[in-house]
């Protein structure tokens, strides 16, 4: 796999996509308000960990063996597809049942939030299984495509919805739990014609489907760790008896945001972990990163002085008059946030070696920073201490996984974050058609 074609075309697909995200959010965010849409991102942070619990982490698996070429991409394709709606439906129905007996849900709603969460964690199954197919094959533009279209369809539904009925919400957010479902089969439907895969219908043998499931569990531990380590603050933030369910949309949006700065590192990371996997030029891809990471360093002292000076000003007149506590929270995660794009890279890094043992450790230690300092501080320090804790949580992991790479190659750390002239050499070369050394 070529590490500046895949990553160029990574770049461009990626970021429209993720750019499509943001201005659903943003359009969702003005109409909701922060306390609504702080309930809604709650509720879909609820679904996101029963489906990444539902997933197995199988699109690790299905990367590594599918880029890997050691088993049928093919075979990949039918046991992703049926188990996610499989699992999916399951999944649904239990997570509607503790809802409904345990979580003080009212019974007349019930059947919305099975609807709710069906669509989601389904849709997100297979759009993540779709994805990480196209991707191992080195495909970017066409499910990026299919992705950015319906995000715009889905915009310009919220924006009509809103324009001409007053009583739109209800409406709306059925649409808009619809269209994860609808994303996640159009994005099989497309995998399924353009490879042709009912050519070759059938799933993994015995042996192989052993060799998917243990590489998929051991990812899994990494993801639900690090699922909790950027997620498990909005419980604690829910709870705190001295933040409103203001401070909770106000604090949910700064991570939205924060996500946002992580779109780069994570169309990195989407084009290291298959490259990585397939063996080909590994070198090239532990060099490329360390780059990669000291010109993001740059991006993000820019990031940062502009928002210290702007910060409150563009929130406001982004999201709205009641995002209007979200500037310090931010200032606060910016460093994480940092931290957090290097370690995306290596930990994509670290998976695509096989070596899933420095991620589990490293988002470990991280976890445990989480919630021992947000149980005692968050409760009286509200959305501030929860920024505080987790910048120092996410950095905690990246000197982790720093070490490791450390171990590996033998470089010197500061090598990530020393500014050289041949970095921007670097960046012109892969914006032209120079080959990289």
């Amino acid at each position: 796999m070529n590490f500046k074609i895949s990553l160029q075309q990574g770049l461009i697909w990626r970021s429209l996509y993720f750019l499509s995200l943001l201005l659903v959010n943003i359009f969702f965010s003005r109409y909701l308000k922060a306390s609504t849409i702080g309930w809604v991102f709650y509720l879909t942070n609820i679904f996101a960990f029963v489906q990444l619990l539902a997933s197995l982490s199988l699109e690790s698996g299905i990367t590594y063996f599918a880029a890997s070429g050691k088993i049928n991409a093919n075979h990949l394709f039918w046991v992703s597809s049926t188990w996610s709606i499989v699992i999916g439906f399951i999944s649904s129905f239990l997570l509607y049942f503790y809802l409904h007996y345990f979580g003080e849900l009212d019974p007349a709603a019930g059947m919305k939030y099975f609807y709710f969460s069906f669509c989601y964690i389904t849709g997100l199954l297979l759009t993540n299984y779709a994805t990480v197919l196209f991707y191992a094959k080195g495909v970017f533009k066409l499910p990026n495509i299919l992705m950015v279209s319906l995000n715009f369809i889905l915009l310009l539904l919220i924006l009509c919805f809103f324009s001409f009925y007053t009583n739109a919400l209800d409406i709306v957010l059925n649409i808009y739990f619809l269209f994860f479902l609808l994303q996640g089969f159009i994005l099989i439907l497309a995998y399924l014609i353009q490879n042709k895969s009912w050519r070759e219908f059938g799933w993994p043998n015995k042996a192989e489907t052993k060799k998917i499931l243990r590489f998929s569990i051991i990812s899994l531990m990494a993801n639900t760790i690090f699922f909790l380590v950027y997620r498990i603050d909005y419980w604690f933030v829910h709870k705190s008896p001295v933040c409103t369910d203001a401070d909770l949309g106000n604090y949910i949006q700064v991570s939205k945001i924060g996500q946002m700065l992580l779109i780069v590192p994570q169309i990195i990371a989407s084009v290291v972990y298959p490259g990585t996997a397939s063996g080909q030029g590994r070198e090239q891809f532990h060099a490329g990163i360390m780059i990669i990471a000291r010109l993001l360093s740059r991006l993000f002292l820019v990031a940062l002085i502009i928002t210290s000076f702007f910060g409150n000003t563009i929130f406001i007149t982004v999201f709205g008059e009641t995002f209007d506590r979200m500037w310090l929270p931010f200032m606060i995660l910016i460093p994480g946030i940092f931290a957090l794009s290097v370690l995306t890279m290596l930990s994509s890094y670290f998976a695509g070696k096989g070596n899933l043992r420095v991620n589990v450790i490293g988002a470990s230690i991280a976890l445990m920073i989480v919630i021992t300092g947000d149980y005692f501080f968050v409760p009286k320090y509200g959305i501030i201490a929860a920024a505080c804790v987790s910048s120092m949580a996410y950095m905690a992991n990246l000197a982790f996984s720093l070490r490791q790479f450390k171990l590996d190659y033998n470089i010197n750390i500061i090598h990530f974050f020393t500014w050289k002239k041949s970095d921007f050499s670097w960046l012109k070369k892969f914006s032209t058609k120079e080959k990289f050394d």
